[in-house]
């Protein structure tokens, strides 16, 4: 790609990015919540009257129990104190966004999901985009890997997956390691099962300080270039069964969480 068409799309992303944070913070909001617990603070702005409750609450669990678990993981210097914007005003054209230590999350075009479990389900991508915290100096390069990480995450920690409607496509040879998203967080999944763990974090770290390079970073963790790798998942793509699922394990009562309205 050209370095400065490359430099255009950085940027107008950026520009993208900032402009949709800006018009919410001018947004005037039903319900304002306030929560903290054991050192992570959760701030959640809501301007969709028709939000169900249960979900406000279950985003909550998700933030409180899953958010620390990706921390430990992957980076320990992730935003600890976080904004989550519902966008029930469709001002925001997309399922939902991660900058910084803010998530949009628009509720407008879940109005009608499976069931609720999509929204938690997008806000588990979009916090694994808040940990993993990666610079603009080569995001268009390797997008497609930090979209697969963050799909991984939705999966590996996503209990509610099954009922979001949502899983995994098999391989088909009419996809490509770079596709993204789905297609490469499923050949992560099974490159974590034919090597180790800790692959994923290593990819991780390598996008996040900038020392990630398509030539070489393949065969230094694993031996094989992603053109190899790619040939041998084409060739036997099979999971190993029964891959565990991190799931939310509390429910947070009142007692144990403080929970405040500041003033809107």
């Amino acid at each position: 790609m050209n370095i400065k068409v490359l430099f255009i799309f950085v940027l107008t992303l950026g520009i993208i990015k900032c402009n949709e944070i800006s018009i919410l913070n001018q947004t005037k909001f039903i319900v304002t919540k306030f929560y903290s617990l054991n050192g992570y603070n959760l701030t959640i702005k809501n301007t969709d009257s028709k939000l169900n409750a249960a979900v406000q609450q279950r985003l909550t669990e998700i933030y409180f129990d899953i958010y620390p678990r990706l921390i430990n993981r992957f980076n320990t210097n992730a935003p600890r104190s976080i904004h989550v914007f519902i966008d029930g005003l469709n001002k925001y054209p997309y399922w939902g966004l991660a900058v910084d230590s803010t998530i949009i999350i628009n509720s407008y075009r879940l109005r009608n999901p499976t069931s609720f479990a999509r929204y938690y389900d997008i806000f588990l991508h979009e916090l694994a985009h808040l940990v993993q915290q990666y610079t603009t100096r080569n995001l268009a390069d390797v997008k497609w890997l930090g979209e697969g990480l963050a799909d991984y995450v939705r999966y590996r920690y996503g209990g509610s997956n099954i009922d979001a409607d949502w899983s995994l496509p098999d391989y088909t040879n009419k996809q490509f390691y770079y596709d993204s998203y789905k297609v490469t967080a499923r050949f992560l999944i099974w490159l974590e099962n034919k090597y180790n763990s800790s692959v994923i974090e290593q990819l991780d770290k390598g996008l996040r300080d900038v020392t990630y390079k398509q030539n070489t970073t393949w065969n230094e963790l694993t031996g094989q270039s992603i053109e190899k790798l790619w040939l041998d998942y084409s060739r036997n793509s099979d999971l190993i069964a029964n891959i565990p699922f991190i799931q939310v394990t509390k429910t947070f009562e009142n007692d144990n969480i403080t929970d405040d309205d500041p003033v809107n």
